[in-house]
């Protein structure tokens, strides 16, 4: 008995030397435990079981600093307010926008969106800001299907795409985490992945595991980390093809509702600009490419590197002509 119980000693003292070893190594190269690094902002999301998390009705306000405060205006259906706030009763055409952060307008005013410039230039149509926050093409798609179950009279859609949307679409792991971390709560992810035959297979939304004592030990986070990557079934080399399955799930949904699909990109490099551009081509799908040359010049830190008013204005202006000329 004694002997079991210095063998015993010995492996327990051992496992702990290895883990403080490790321990030690993994900071040394700079990783950190999992820490919340929330910031009190405007709870402008709820929860949602299907989409995982989608915008909330009200008035919103935002404090980007000393001086500035930023506005935000969610009408009952969802949508952000782009300068008309019509009953049932008015029969306007729709044109509706579906998006991640850059189609909603991430820490500017109403009056500086997307949404808002390009229903100053189409009075006889209505322009229905859906764009979420956060949110893929996956999620996008999800949101499209809830909207045309809701909303009659669209004439278009557009999916303003940025190449991030990607690794959104699979679940990546390190994207839950990093968003789990910037939220008070855990945020419920949806994801996708592909089956032996290539077929796009939906997943409910997911949470990000947390194991105990996570929050003061980078091997323990690093551990949970490795089970949440069994957790989702999705390949990250799976993350392109995907993305163009769903866009054409989008195409689809829309010519099935009688409504035009425009596939839009504002933010991605060349090749991948080039390689979507051809893709659209080869399956009838309207596409559009609204970036920024010197994006740079557009953005900050402050607004977390998302596009300003004038960027917006400048995608307006590309959307703009673009639609007059195609509806001539």
């Amino acid at each position: 008995m004694k002997k079991f119980f210095q063998n015993f000693l010995l492996v327990l003292s051992s496992v702990i030397l290895i883990f403080i070893l490790f321990e030690f190594v993994l900071r040394l190269i700079s990783f950190t435990p999992y820490k919340i690094s929330y910031k009190e902002s405007p709870k402008i999301y709820k929860k949602d079981k299907i989409l995982g998390w989608d915008t909330k009705l009200g008035n919103y306000s935002f404090k980007l600093d000393e001086t500035i405060n930023i506005n935000y205006k969610f009408l009952m259906d969802g949508s952000r307010y782009s300068g008309k706030e019509l009953d049932n009763s008015h029969n306007f055409e729709k044109i509706v926008l579906v998006g991640g952060s850059f189609t909603m307008g991430h820490k500017i005013n109403n009056e500086d969106t997307l949404g808002y410039f390009l229903q100053e230039n189409f009075e006889n149509y209505e322009i229905k800001n859906f764009g979420v926050g956060g949110y893929g093409t996956f999620q996008t798609y999800l949101k499209l299907k809830r909207i045309f179950e809701k909303i009659d009279n669209i004439k278009i859609v557009i999916y303003f795409f940025i190449n991030h949307h990607e690794i959104r679409n699979i679940g990546d792991v390190t994207y839950l985490e990093k968003t789990s971390k910037s939220s008070k709560k855990r945020v419920y992810l949806p994801y996708a992945s592909l089956d032996k035959n290539k077929n796009v297979v939906e997943h409910a939304p997911v949470k990000y595991f947390l194991l105990p004592f996570s929050n003061v030990s980078v091997l323990i986070s690093k551990i949970q980390k490795k089970i949440m990557r069994l957790i989702i079934k999705s390949e990250y080399s799976d993350k392109e093809l995907i993305t163009k399955k769903l866009i054409i799930k989008m195409n689809d949904l829309s010519k099935k509702n009688n409504s035009k699909f425009i596939f839009v990109t504002l933010l991605s490099p060349n090749s991948k600009v080039k390689d979507y551009k051809k893709f659209s081509s080869d399956n009838n799908i309207i596409f559009l490419d609204c970036r920024i040359e010197d994006y740079h010049i557009y953005t900050s830190r402050k607004i977390d590197m998302h596009p300003n008013g004038l960027a917006n204005y400048q995608y307006s202006k590309c959307l703009k002509n673009f639609i007059y000329t195609y509806n001539n």
